[in-house]
């Protein structure tokens, strides 16, 4: 059996937005956003999950709390059986080491009035990775590692490419040694003809270096490629979580079929016959009552407006949180 490296049970996070005038004048609370609304999910050890669903869904909310950019107010998130918000796991820096994350802009992640062997140094030097004496060979060493010149230690990050930055931040998380790296939309900022390069080299590496993935995109054929499993976000709940493979040929929420039928198809013969959606994605500042997607979704009953549906496994595909999933698989 697979070993579980990180358990998240029950996560949720709101944000309170400042008081409005009409608020002041009314005497009313601010209001609150819920940005994560009991996130439920494992991460197995040397696998790749992706985490997909539509903009402001809180996808990149769930990757801040896991390295503890976020603090949620209910939940847990345990690394190797321990809650990572405790006082004494804040005050062991291991953590921040074992679990490293890469974000969106290679542009604005990087110090741009560091040369890359400096940004790859600090970090060697911040986590005590090698003696004095050994940092600059280790620079070459990940430098090399993610496929750039060795020249590229005495530039600026303002010197290289979109792709050739994401390899620096590649290597910045690498340098650490880590054992988890959570990806934030990775490629998502760089041209489509770089995407597949910086995906590869990644999976290249995981493999070298035995790394588990959490991979959070909204590209679903990217996610396709580089996933062992894929979970379903929406407005801040995991709706469906299993297998890659299974999830994308055959989905068992309304919600993962509208989303994977909307997907580009490379297929010429496909007539794009994308199941569409009632209505907008509802605001997190006012999420509806029972089951979220049921403003939007074709199956809804009278039950699914009043009772939130829990994330169960069904036979031989993964987990889903849907009241009516059996019928919905049955009449598909």
């Amino acid at each position: 059996m697979t070993q579980t490296v990180m358990e998240i049970r029950d996560v949720g996070l709101e944000f309170r937005l400042p008081r409005s005038l009409a608020d002041l004048a009314r005497n009313r609370p601010g209001r609150v956003v819920k940005a994560l609304n009991g996130v439920s999910l494992e991460l197995k050890k040397g696998e790749t999950l992706g985490v997909v669903g539509e903009s402001g869904c809180g996808k990149s909310t769930l990757a801040r709390c896991i390295v503890r950019l976020y603090a949620p107010q209910h939940g847990s998130i345990r690394f190797d059986g321990q809650d990572i918000f405790t006082a004494a796991a804040k005050a062991d820096r291991s953590y921040n080491r074992r679990v490293q994350m890469m974000f969106q802009d290679p542009y604005s992640s990087l110090n741009p009035r560091m040369t890359t062997g400096k940004i790859l140094a600090e970090a060697l030097r911040v986590h005590k990775m090698r003696p004095e004496g050994g940092i600059e060979g280790r620079v070459a060493e990940l430098v090399d590692l993610v496929r750039l010149p060795q020249d590229a230690a005495g530039k600026l990050p303002h010197e290289f490419s979109g792709g050739q930055r994401q390899r620096i931040a590649i290597a910045r998380a690498l340098a650490v040694e880590p054992e988890v790296l959570i990806a934030d939309e990775l490629v998502s900022a760089l041209d489509v003809s770089v995407q597949a390069q910086v995906v590869n080299l990644l999976l290249e590496l995981q493999e070298r270096l035995n790394l588990t993935i959490l991979f959070v995109a909204h590209d679903l054929r990217l996610v396709r490629h580089v996933s062992n499993r894929v979970a379903v976000i929406y407005l801040g709940q995991i709706v469906e979580i299993g297998d890659s493979e299974t999830l994308f040929s055959s989905p068992s929420h309304p919600y993962s079929q509208a989303l994977l039928s909307a997907a580009p198809s490379l297929d010429p013969d496909d007539k794009g016959d994308a199941i569409r959606l009632q209505g907008e994605l509802p605001s997190p500042l006012n999420v509806p009552p029972g089951c979220p997607f049921h403003v939007r979704c074709r199956h809804a009953t009278a039950f699914c407006k009043t009772k939130v549906p829990a994330l169960r496994p069904l036979p031989g595909r993964g987990e889903v949180a849907c009241h009516h999933a059996e019928e919905i698989i049955e009449n598909a």
